[in-house]
């Protein structure tokens, strides 16, 4: 959840590009660092891993000044965690600048070509290459704001980007696509300024404007010019918003729950921070506590959780089964703490919280420490009493989610636990280096795919306002869309109150089919593999009992399209990814059905965001 912040104006930028950074905190970060173009024409650039106070004093040690500059906070990807990894990054010879959310999916190859015409690289990121590509068009004879467009067009994956150069000293440019985090640019009367979140424009502007999917924001002290990646000219008035810093942190969202909803092409991506190494495609866990002889003794796995971590922990099990071969099994916290399971030395617990204050999870967790299982955590809140508990934590990095119904945590975790089923494989020797390596870069398409599946929005909105119509919904799912199904249930029920179940498409003959009718619509999720075909023949049996059917399906299936009332594609991925694809229009869909029914999402009755009681 990197944070951006630029400023053109009369001022010296690095105060208020260090203020901004500071009021960014709350998104999480591993390093930081700044731009600043001089009256000299010089560009210094000041990068700390660690702590913003740590960029703080570096700059107290030797100061910089200037009226431009860009600044960022950066949760690793691709690299260490170090000061040559974090941003800003140079190139031609300092020449460009540049802070990037996001992942560049073809960088290699981008890496490769731009080391072959000279461009020398000092870091391990992927971001480095946008640095060298927009250098290279400005030499070419591009202004800043077609170099930006050209390299736009040149990458793979979803990104927001602000660059500066010295061919134009006073001015930052600011490029967004897909869903890699926003961009909002704030008006002031001797300055412009534009950044990751409107919190950080606040104290010097309420007037602003947001950047939307392949879109150029042109910024300088005396106006800002908006554009299209082809050059258009776009016309933004500028919007008054109320100084209200919790009311900020929502921008340009109407809750919560729909912010959070987008930003999980950017909670997927943190999700994967230092634990996939691009350049080699494996995964590493650091410190993991378990050596290869050691999990060679570990015989069963058993996840648990409650809730929304309940259904990540089901689509976790199915992971490490298929990938370690290892038996999983996911179980309800409060049935687990409650019985008397087999848990020893040989076997391995997952516990998940977002929280990490679950009471009934973390009694789960007592249990299985006293019984001497290898305990590890999965876990939102670092530092809280499940962290304490585990012997090993795995932080999920999604950032702070404030809506009570959990959206980018599950899609998050559901990252995290495929890594760890992939680790877990490798290490046993039943994931092949192949397929490691597969899977890997089907991982850094990621968040990219998450967010193609995101610009479906209108048509899952309009879907959404169809089901309110109804009292009663019944979804569908096999294998890993199964738990898929039963979150699209549960944020239903959660968020719209409308009465939602969610059930193991193979059980419609064992009572589910005596509910269907035609007042009663099934959502199925049915993505194309080796389950697509049973799905198939679920389908026929709800439209042969008169049920209306919306499916999930893979992009471009056109037998779905002839079976089916209505549908939502998604991408064709990798399966392992499937899920992590599929929850997102469930997540919209209850989103929707209650914004319609004049609900608010972000506070639905009678729940609490952490549960800490039974």
């Amino acid at each position: 959840m990197c944070g951006i912040i630029g400023y053109a104006g009369l001022d010296n930028a690095t105060p208020l590009l260090m203020e901004g950074l500071k009021s960014l905190e709350y998104r999480g970060y591993d390093s930081a660092g700044l731009a600043v173009c001089g009256s000299n024409g010089h560009i210094s650039i000041t990068r700390r891993a660690g702590r913003v106070e740590l960029l703080g004093s570096a700059l107290e040690m030797e100061p910089v000044t200037g009226n431009t500059g860009i600044a960022h906070t950066r949760w690793a990807t691709h690299g260490e965690v170090n000061d040559t990894n974090a941003h800003p990054h140079a190139g031609a010879n300092g020449g460009v600048a540049i802070v990037h959310n996001g992942i560049v999916e073809n960088y290699l190859e981008l890496r490769e070509e731009l080391a072959a015409q000279g461009s020398q690289f000092t870091s391990d990121t992927d971001s480095e290459v946008l640095a060298h590509l927009v250098a290279a068009r400005i030499a070419d004879g591009d202004t800043l704001t077609q170099a930006v467009a050209s390299t736009a067009k040149r990458i793979r994956g979803a990104a927001a980007v602000v660059a500066m150069s010295i061919s134009e000293p006073g001015t930052i440019v600011g490029m967004r696509l897909g869903n890699a985090g926003g961009i909002v640019i704030g008006f002031g009367d001797r300055a412009n300024m534009l950044a990751s979140d409107l919190i950080a424009l606040l104290p010097h502007t309420n007037r602003v404007a947001y950047l939307e999917s392949g879109e150029i924001v042109t910024v300088t002290a005396s106006g800002v010019c908006f554009c299209t990646l082809d050059g258009t000219a776009v016309i933004k008035e500028p919007m008054i918003t109320e100084k209200d810093f919790e009311a900020a942190k929502k921008g340009a969202f109407p809750h919560f729950m729909s912010k959070e909803i987008a930003e999980q092409s950017e909670a997927v991506t943190a999700a994967m921070r230092r634990r996939l190494d691009f350049n080699k495609a494996t995964v590493e866990l650091e410190n993991f506590p378990i050596n290869e002889r050691d999990l060679a003794n570990i015989n069963r796995v058993v996840l648990t959780g409650m809730g929304t971590s309940l259904h990540s922990a089901m689509v976790g099990a199915s992971q490490i089964e298929t990938l370690a071969r290892l038996p999983a099994v996911a179980e309800n916290s409060s049935e687990l703490r409650y019985r008397e399971p087999v848990l020893d030395e040989r076997t391995m617990v997952i516990a998940i919280t977002q929280s990490g204050e679950t009471a009934d999870t973390l009694a789960a967790m007592e249990l299985a420490r006293d019984a001497g299982a290898r305990l590890f955590t999965i876990v939102e809140a670092e530092g809280t009493q499940a962290t304490r508990l585990a012997e090993y934590t795995l932080p999920i990095r999604a950032g702070q989610e404030i809506g009570v119904a959990a959206t980018k945590t599950m899609t998050a975790t559901m990252v995290v636990l495929l890594q760890l089923a992939l680790y877990l494989g490798a290490r046993r020797g039943s994931v092949s280096r192949e397929a490691e390596h597969e899977a890997v870069r089907a991982l850094s398409s990621l968040p990219s795919l998450v967010s193609h599946v995101l610009e479906q929005e209108d048509k899952v909105k309009a879907i959404a306002g169809h089901l309110t119509e109804f009292d009663h919904l019944l979804y569908l799912g096999r294998g890993a869309q199964y738990p898929v199904a039963m979150e699209g249930a549960l944020k239903m029920k959660e968020v719209a109150y409308i009465h939602a179940e969610g059930y193991a498409a193979g059980e419609m003959k064992h009572g589910v089919n005596a509910l269907i009718s035609k007042s009663m619509p099934t959502i199925v999720t049915a993505p194309q593999g080796p389950l697509y075909e049973k799905m198939l023949s679920n389908i026929n049996e709800v439209k042969a009992r008169g049920g209306e059917v919306i499916a999930v399906a893979t992009e471009g299936d056109r037998i779905m399209h002839e079976l089916a009332h209505r549908v939502i594609e998604v991408p064709d991925v990798h399966r392992l990814l499937q899920p992590i694809l599929t929850v997102v229009p469930m997540q919209q869909l209850a989103y929707h059905a209650a914004v319609a029914l004049g609900l608010d999402p972000d506070k639905p009755r009678n729940l609490a965001k952490t549960v800490t009681v039974e």
